[in-house]
């Protein structure tokens, strides 16, 4: 039989939560995987499983990464999909997701991730998705919530949270809250708003997304450097829009736009 997962250990876990983000589609401005590696860097984290690759990517379009130093071959590098585990989170343990959405068997990999789910049992699930939108920088990134339970939105309701709607073409997000929801595991999706505009990492936006994440999970979890750092960018942008009298004129058109549209009564459902 084909293995999918390789668990390395399997530590004893308190009402594990599982916080998921992904390369790919779904990371817009890189807020979901910078967001997952802000976690992995800044909390206890022990690598315990990961995913076999070869099933779900397609390398001709999904390239494995490999180094030559003077010719001599020194790293050959495969998508990775890696399991990390957070024993004492607060409250409670955290497994932390950090993978690549696939090309190929989609159903087979949100399978395998369900395999973790119940094998550590995990109560709840959390995915953290970026896209570019019709935003500008100058006003708070908006942050959007999906859920898969009544009981989620009440407590997304509770701290503030945006709901959209949506219907179009899906994430691997969102075929794991559904397949969640099918299994009676409640789980999230929590998106980041990046500006079209930004062709490098969004550090604003996953600063605001992280602050929700972490208010939501109810973790102590000191996030100054990153708000540090987004300030820092926000003025970077500030002086490029200054500097730049295209940028700007694209900016002014997307506050007048928000402003007109995303912020009148009745836009978040």
């Amino acid at each position: 039989m084909e293995e999918i997962i390789r668990f390395y250990e399997l530590a004893s876990l308190k009402e594990p939560y599982l916080v998921a983000g992904f390369y790919g589609w779904s990371d817009g401005g890189r807020v979901s995987s910078m967001s997952l590696i802000y976690l992995l860097t800044k909390l206890p984290s022990k690598l315990f499983a990961e995913m076999n690759p070869e099933p779900f990517y397609d390398f001709t379009v999904r390239r494995p990464y490999v180094s030559y130093k003077s010719g001599m071959i020194t790293s050959y590098s495969m998508p990775k999909n890696e399991f990390w585990y957070v024993k004492d989170a607060g409250e409670r343990s955290l497994v932390l997701l950090l993978g690549e959405e696939p090309n190929l068997n989609w159903i087979k990999y949100v399978n395998a991730v369900m395999q973790v789910i119940k094998k550590i049992g995990i109560k709840r699930v959390y995915t953290i998705g970026g896209l570019l939108d019709r935003i500008p920088h100058t006003v708070e990134p908006m942050i959007s919530f999906f859920v898969n339970s009544e009981n989620l939105k009440k407590d997304v309701c509770r701290i503030g949270g945006e709901f959209t709607n949506y219907e179009g073409p899906s994430s691997i997000h969102s075929f794991i809250l559904y397949t969640c929801m099918k299994e009676g595991i409640e789980a999230m999706s929590i998106w980041g708003h990046s500006p079209i505009y930004i062709s490098f990492p969004d550090v604003q936006t996953t600063y605001h997304l992280t602050k929700k994440l972490v208010e939501h999970l109810n973790i102590k979890l000191d996030l100054s450097d990153l708000e540090a750092e987004s300030k820092d960018f926000r003025a970077r942008l500030d002086m490029e829009m200054q500097n730049q009298p295209e940028l700007r004129r694209l900016v002014l058109e997307l506050e007048d736009e928000y402003y007109r549209t995303r912020r009148r009564f009745g836009y978040v459902s």
